[in-house]
């Protein structure tokens, strides 16, 4: 099965390398519509939807959308899709208070701030990005 070792996802994407970061994103944009498509066949990629949809994100920096990008990636190879996350986006400035709803969770509020959910301590750790 595959994982998300850093290392095993570098090997396996290695053929990639050679294509530009705009090349790069495209392809990842149709990999990931094929991924919605193929657990919603009636689903369409409409840029307009997923920009509405992807509002909550815009507040984020290239850096901390490639770390929600990476959960979710890897949420959804790990049997993901069940329409919970373990990431959890609050409005404006707010502070995680409730617990994680995973055991390895991520918090991020509208101005940038993240929190990583420690489930042996029950606690919102802060992450600097």
């Amino acid at each position: 099965m595959a994982t998300c070792s850093p290392n095993d996802l570098v090997q396996a994407g290695k053929e990639f390398l050679a294509l530009n970061s705009i090349q790069r994103d495209a392809v990842m944009l149709q990999l990931l519509c094929q991924i919605l498509q193929s657990r919603d066949p009636m689903a369409t990629c409409n840029v307009e939807s997923l920009m509405a949809s992807a509002a909550c994100f815009t507040c984020l920096t290239p850096h901390q959308m490639m770390a929600v990008q990476t959960q979710l990636l890897c949420e959804i190879l790990q049997g993901g899709g069940s329409g919970e996350t373990c990431i959890v986006c609050l409005d404006d400035d707010l502070t995680p208070v409730d617990p994680g709803p995973c055991e390895c969770s991520i918090c991020y509020n509208q101005i940038g701030q993240f929190w990583f959910w420690n489930n042996l301590t029950t606690t919102w750790n802060p992450i600097a990005l």
